[in-house]
């Protein structure tokens, strides 16, 4: 009763906070200095499913700006609108996160830190799925050091209490959230639409990718706007990573995608 107090209760003031975010300019961002920590440790793995996971000809991003979307997302979901407006909240942070933790591990489907994913798009990801408009796409994926097999779950409850399990494991989240990145281009090329960061970001938040939809989604256009606060964050974690020089990808002539395609067009800008 008293984690699902506590779960409501900020729920709804992180609820009411993104709604008068909305209309702020700009978010500060804040990166407890923990995490700072976390995320320096996380960085070999970071590049390391970028590597895996992204696609330059759908992507038109080196791995090192990919690895860029990928620390972007996770500074951004560490904390939220909330604690931005009202720092002596960031103290019951991780109790909130934990309490979801402790309810997924009970069969709950509920988003956990640090990448911010529920079990279900997690299932998804093992399953090879990737939502769109008229049913779902089946592209090849992985998930480098999941042991999870969904085939060989009968109880849907401890199939979430298997993946919250991992997810909540700082390197297999990155590695999850990097193949859920990789979904969001294969939605974005069946929809015909260019990528840049803020494509990825609205992904994850929202599942969505079409410019058009995410006009139309006040929530995703929050998410971009107060996700854009972390890049220079971002980019100096990966640093030297995020240039051509350093990714050991193809270059765009050797993918078959020109310098003046949407796609590699797309990834110039995405990271502006």
């Amino acid at each position: 009763m008293l984690i699902a107090a506590i779960l409501t209760s900020v729920t709804v003031l992180r609820s009411a906070a993104i709604g008068a975010a909305s209309e702020q300019a700009e978010a500060t961002p804040y990166v407890r200095p923990a995490f700072a920590q976390t995320m320096e440790e996380l960085r070999p793995a970071i590049l390391a499913a970028a590597a895996r996971h992204n696609r330059p000809e759908i992507s038109g991003m080196t791995d090192g700006e990919f690895a860029v979307v990928i620390a972007l997302l996770l500074y951004n979901e560490h904390f939220g609108w909330l604690e931005d407006d009202l720092p002596p909240l960031r103290a019951l942070t991780p109790f909130y996160q934990a309490a979801q933790v402790d309810i997924n591990r009970l069969g709950g489907n509920l988003s956990v830190w640090p990448s911010n994913l529920r079990p279900s798009v997690a299932l998804e990801i093992l399953r090879n799925e990737i939502p769109v408009r008229d049913g779902a796409l089946v592209r090849p994926l992985s998930v480098a050091g999941s042991r999870i097999n969904p085939a060989a779950y009968t109880d849907q409850r401890a199939l979430n209490a298997a993946i919250t399990a991992e997810i909540t494991q700082p390197e297999l989240a990155v590695e999850y959230l990097a193949a859920n990145l990789e979904r969001g281009l294969y939605r974005a090329q069946h929809e015909g639409v260019p990528v840049s960061w803020q494509t990825l970001a609205a992904w994850h938040n929202q599942g969505i990718v079409h410019p058009a939809d995410i006009r139309a989604n006040p929530t995703a256009r929050d998410y971009i706007r107060r996700t854009a606060a972390y890049l220079p964050v971002a980019r100096a974690l990966i640093g030297g990573a995020a240039g051509t020089a350093a990714n050991s990808r193809p270059s765009t002539r050797e993918t078959g995608s020109s310098p003046g395609s949407p796609s590699a067009a797309a990834g110039l800008r995405s990271l502006q």
